[in-house]
Formats: C-alpha cells, structure tokens, sequence
C-alpha cells in the first residue's frame, strides 16, 4: 500500500473509531466498496466497549492536530496536563471539546484557594448564624429540640443565598482543568456523548467523501462512489 494509502486509512480510522486492515483496504477498489467496509463495520460495534475505542481514536485525532503529537505515542494512560500551559486552560479545553463535538463536557474548576475560601465562609455563616438563634432561645427560657432544629434550618437558609451570590460572582475565575483528569483515559466517558459516534449511512458517505477529497486532492466534479482509487485518482 502506497502513502496515500495509509494515510487514508489513519483518517478512516480516526474518523470512524474502527481498525482497517491492510488487505481489507486493498481489497477495496471502489470509493463504494470503501463506504461499504465501513459502514458494515460500525454496524457490528459492539456496545460500549466499541464505543470507547471510538472515543479514544476521536480524542487521539483532537490530540495529534492540537498539540502537534506524533500518533502512535497517545494511549489511553498518557498524562495530557503537561500538555497544556496554566494561562491557556480555559481556552484549550473548550478547544478540545469543540474538537471531539461532545455533548457533555467537565466544568473548569476556581482556583482551589477560592472554592475553600467559600466553603469556609459558607460554614461560617451557618455557624454563626445557627449559635445567634440558639443563644437567645436560652436567654429566652424555651430552647428545645425543636428550637435548636430551627436555628439550624435558619443557618441552612442562609447559606443557601450566599452560595448562590458567591457563585456567581465567582465565575469568572472558573479557568482551570478540574483536578481528577490527569490522562486521557479519563476524558474517555465524555468523549463517548461526541455526535461523531453513531454514524448513519448518509453521515458515513458524506464524511467518506470529504476525506477522501482532501486527502486525494480530488475534485467534487470528479467524485464518484464509482470511483477507483488507482485508475481514477491515481494513488
């Protein structure tokens, strides 16, 4: 198999989330007996073990182009945080999920500093708030269990509109990649929501097409399903 060859079938496989054997391509002469390769393997994927190895190939690609990797040294354990300077996590990590097209992405985290400044100011106010109630119930005579539940439900009700307020005001410093994802494995679950996925016929034959328009250097005119590589497009 020539060049173009095995870089049509890497970008085949990036694409899809599917593996392409050599002979199997070779065996394929025709852009449609290449859609039908295709397609008849994303049919047989086999639950969500064939979903995440879609996933991965479609955080792989995102990885290579992004960061300038080579393809064969990111696997699912390697540690991607180094990969992405302090200053440009926000933007980087919306680049990622805009490059995976997943519907469901992890929020950026504060700085560690603020959201334990806010739990503790939180708690401080519960605090606060709860002994006030409690100390004049017993400067009043009627404390009791019920009155000591109340108090608390008062600190409850206060924390509640501070959180909020902190929130908010807050959220701009949201700029940082949460701590638990550290490699690319555990972005993984979320690359699985991407709309790249599940694939139907006409979504397989248009991104066929696209791929091998750019990668061949061919012109829409010229594309046919009927197609050969060899004789028509001379790879």
């Amino acid at each position: 198999m020539g060049l173009d060859g095995v870089e049509l079938v890497m970008e085949f496989e990036e694409e899809f989330g599917i593996e392409l054997k050599g002979e199997e391509f070779i065996n394929a002469f025709t852009l449609r007996m290449v859609f039908d390769l295709i397609y008849s393997k994303l049919q047989n994927i086999d639950g969500r073990t064939c979903q995440t190895q879609q996933a991965f190939y479609i955080l792989r690609k995102a990885f290579v182009k992004m960061f300038d990797l080579d393809r064969k040294s990111i696997k699912p354990d390697m540690q991607f945080r180094n990969l992405i300077p302090k200053s440009q996590e926000k933007e980087i990590w919306e680049q990622i999920r805009i490059a995976i097209a997943a519907r469901s992405w992890p929020e950026l985290m504060r700085p560690l500093w603020m959201s334990r400044t806010i739990i503790a100011a939180g708690f401080a106010i519960f605090c606060m708030a709860s002994y006030t109630a409690i100390y004049y119930q017993i400067r009043a005579g009627f404390a009791d269990v019920k009155g000591i539940t109340g108090a608390a439900f008062l600190g409850i009700l206060l924390v509640i509109p501070f959180a909020i307020i902190a929130a908010r005001l807050t959220h701009p410093w949201k700029v940082y990649v949460p701590l638990q994802f550290k490699s690319v494995r555990d972005l993984i679950p979320y690359a699985i929501t991407s709309d790249r996925i599940k694939w139907d016929r006409e979504g397989v034959s248009i991104r066929v097409k696209q791929i091998v328009m750019e990668q061949l250097a061919v012109k829409e005119s010229k594309y046919t399903e009927d197609s050969r590589f060899v004789e028509d497009f001379g790879m």
